[in-house]
């Protein structure tokens, strides 16, 4: 785990104000509040904030709504990826099936 000051040292143009503004908007919500114990996974996203906002140019307006998306697509990336170990699971026919029902509601699309 990860203290204020070591998340700050380590993203650039990360201040401390600037990031417990993001622990109280909730963009970043620190393993135990009041120790303010950061993960890498906290590091990851103070990363993406200071680079959406400060490299890429999206207002801090934007950066909620942005993390949302973000957020939703990893989340459904994480289904997809349990769906196909289940699918891995199944006999090679039911595989095949499903692959073809697959295929086929692709052409209609």
């Amino acid at each position: 785990m990860l203290s204020e000051r070591d998340l700050v040292a380590r993203v650039q143009r990360l201040t401390v104000t600037r990031l417990r503004v993001w622990v109280k908007q909730g963009l970043i919500k620190p393993a135990e509040e009041t120790a303010q114990s950061f993960s890498e996974a906290d590091l990851a996203r103070a990363t993406l904030i200071c680079n959406l906002e400060d490299q890429l140019g999206f207002s801090e307006e934007d950066v909620p709504v942005l993390l949302n998306l973000i957020d939703q697509i990893h989340g459904l990336r994480s289904e997809l990826m349990s769906l196909l170990g289940v699918l891995e699971d199944l006999p090679p026919d039911v595989r095949a099936t499903v692959k073809m029902r697959i295929e086929s509601r692709r052409g209609r699309g």
